[in-house]
């Protein structure tokens, strides 16, 4: 950067290997920061006058949705209504307690729902050395602050991205989750080796909408659904409803189940993913 009458010069550079829009935003203000940092007076966006991707467009998207997205698709210019399709309810831990006592290997845990239910049941029941593999970043931050570091984190998130990560058995991996679990990390797991013992903990149930979301469902340019319980909760406002932009293979055949139109697909289960599905299918 030059300063208007020549006399100084500011350099800074950075790097990323998140080859997305969201990894983009997030270098050029990493690169913004340093450039102020340095004496730098102020940063002019010379695309503000030009139009943003996603101007226009009305997204419905659930609550619990990967971190930044919101703000990400609002800053492409997306007019966004966030709305609590379902929530987690904790289930009696007899199950837990249990298979803990017959002992495991390893900890896979999927989500936060989760480690809601074993702070629940006692991170000290679990041992003192318990090895414990994470799904996705939230998920390990979770962990890391009930005091359960993991040791392995499978990033981005999804079943099949941790069955790719994790080791080969034989052994016992201990799965506590959902009523009604996604076939991944279970299947995967077991056909490398692993004896999977899946407990469950806490069950999805559906909440109800305020009446605004259903006129927001019937002139959304799309849903993002970042769940199958998302997709079956929103078909129930009325179909054909909006078109999904969905988080992942599953969330999508979920989706088409429910009656749902897809038109996008998240190649990953994170921020990026899902903008770079939304402007390939609207931008």
């Amino acid at each position: 950067m030059i300063s208007v009458d020549g006399r100084q010069r500011l350099n800074a550079d950075a790097a990323t290997t998140e080859l997305s829009i969201a990894g983009a935003e997030a270098l050029g203000a990493q690169v913004t920061e340093t450039l102020l940092a340095s004496g730098a007076a102020a940063i002019v966006d010379l695309a503000a006058t030009k139009p943003k991707p996603l101007t226009g467009r009305r997204l419905l998207v659930p609550s619990r949705c990967p971190s930044g997205l919101v703000e990400t698709l609002r800053t492409a210019g997306a007019e966004v209504t966030t709305a609590t399709f379902t929530d987690q309810e904790l289930l009696p831990l007899d199950e837990l307690e249990a298979a803990v006592a017959a002992g495991f290997d390893w900890l896979v845990v999927t989500s936060s729902a989760t480690v809601s239910a074993l702070e629940s049941f006692g991170i000290d029941q679990l041992g003192a050395d318990v090895r414990v593999a994470a799904i996705g970043p939230a998920t390990a931050r979770a962990l890391t602050d009930a005091g359960l570091p993991p040791t392995l984190v499978a990033s981005p998130g999804g079943g099949a991205s941790l069955v790719a990560a994790f080791p080969n058995g034989p052994g016992v991996v201990l799965l506590p989750g959902a009523a009604e679990p996604s076939a991944e990390p279970a299947a995967g797991l077991a056909a490398n080796g692993w004896t999977v013992r899946a407990v469950t903990v806490y069950r999805t149930v559906e909440c109800p909408l305020p009446a605004d979301i259903s006129m927001t469902w019937s002139q959304a340019d799309a849903l993002v659904v970042t769940a199958g319980s998302v997709a079956r909760a929103a078909a129930k406002l009325g179909l054909p409803g909006a078109p999904v932009i969905a988080i992942g293979v599953a969330a999508a055949e979920a989706a088409r189940a429910a009656g749902l139109s897809v038109i996008g697909v998240a190649a990953s289960p994170d921020t990026g993913g899902v903008v770079d599905a939304v402007l390939g299918a609207l931008g």
